[in-house]
């Protein structure tokens, strides 16, 4: 005769069936859990990717304060007036000191190029603060180039194309490239003063995302062929996608959903010299003033256009 201790024992544990209803329960959390937690960490990299931008804000006017303005956009090494002459170096570099990156300032020269063998040791130095966390392959170099930089997702504007110049600002080609209706921010060769700014440089563009490079990418955030990414029909150009090239500084020209250019989608559509970066909805930029903006894919392109410039004198503001 069985004890009751023995027969409460038999009772002990689950049947198939609740076992399969508790998986599927399980399964259902997951299912339910896991959005949330993407949708979390996406926040938390566009918030990183902010606060790398605000970074940079601050660091161009530190540079301003002692310089008298913002650093060239890059030297071209053809202008016997411009900083560094007669050598190419890009922006960021002069900015490191003033981002807190006085070690990787040490390691570089402005004797040579940007790209000579004397400064691979710099150049080739991963930096967190021109990387967006959203970007697939955060820690990429741009081997397209023999000094095999680390690359970055933030770049200057250099000026608009003719794309846009022509629906946007009715200037037909060829373009003046010192036309102040095409001008970025920051000059070529010279330090640009804030009394260039004759837009407002709380509506000025300084610094935004063009993401991902030397890889190029679509609409769908995803890998686009060169031979699909064309620009005016030509192949796309792979490289220049080092946080310390100089030719990294891009153009707006428009893009068409499968990242070929020109276009009308202004953000989000192609990281070949346009407004880029991996989060959802639109692309991260720096203004001017320091502050610092989430761009929608919804933005006009000649809107768009006209706050990459700093003295074409449009009537457009920036409304958060």
């Amino acid at each position: 005769m069985k004890t009751d201790w023995q027969r409460q024992a038999r009772r002990v544990g689950f049947t198939l069936i609740e076992l399969l209803v508790v998986i599927a329960i399980i399964a259902i959390l997951i299912a339910l859990l896991v959005p949330a937690v993407q949708k979390v960490r996406a926040s938390a990299a566009r918030l990183q990717c902010q606060n790398n931008l605000k970074q940079i804000g601050l660091g161009m006017h530190n540079y301003a304060n002692l310089y008298k303005g913002f650093p060239p956009s890059r030297t071209t090494g053809n202008v016997a007036s411009a900083p560094h002459y007669p050598h190419k170096h890009s922006w960021s570099a002069a900015l490191l000191p003033y981002i807190e990156q006085t070690n990787t300032f040490n390691l570089y020269s402005y004797g040579v190029d940007w790209d000579n063998s004397s400064n691979y040791a710099a150049i080739q130095t991963p930096m967190d603060v021109f990387r967006c966390p959203s970007t697939p392959q955060p820690n990429r170099f741009d081997t397209y180039t023999g000094s095999q930089p680390a690359c970055g997702d933030y770049h200057a504007v250099n000026a608009i194309k003719n794309f846009v110049a022509i629906n946007c600002f009715g200037t037909p080609p060829p373009l003046d490239p010192d036309d102040p209706r095409i001008v970025g921010a920051m000059m070529r060769d010279y330090i640009t003063p804030f009394k260039r700014f004759n837009d407002g440089m709380s509506n000025t563009v300084l610094v935004a995302e063009d993401a991902g490079r030397p890889i190029f990418y679509d609409s769908q955030f995803a890998p686009c062929d060169p031979s699909i990414c064309t620009v005016n029909g030509n192949p796309a150009v792979l490289g220049q996608g080092g946080w310390a090239d100089p030719n990294g500084a891009f153009s707006i020209d428009g893009a068409n959903p499968d990242g070929s250019i020109p276009g009308p989608c202004p953000i989000n559509c192609s990281n070949n010299s346009e407004v880029y970066g991996f989060h959802s909805g639109g692309a991260n930029v720096v203004m001017a003033d320091g502050s610092v903006h989430f761009l929608s894919t919804s933005t006009d392109l000649c809107v768009l256009a006209a706050l990459m410039t700093r003295a074409g004198n449009e009537e457009v503001s920036f409304s958060p």
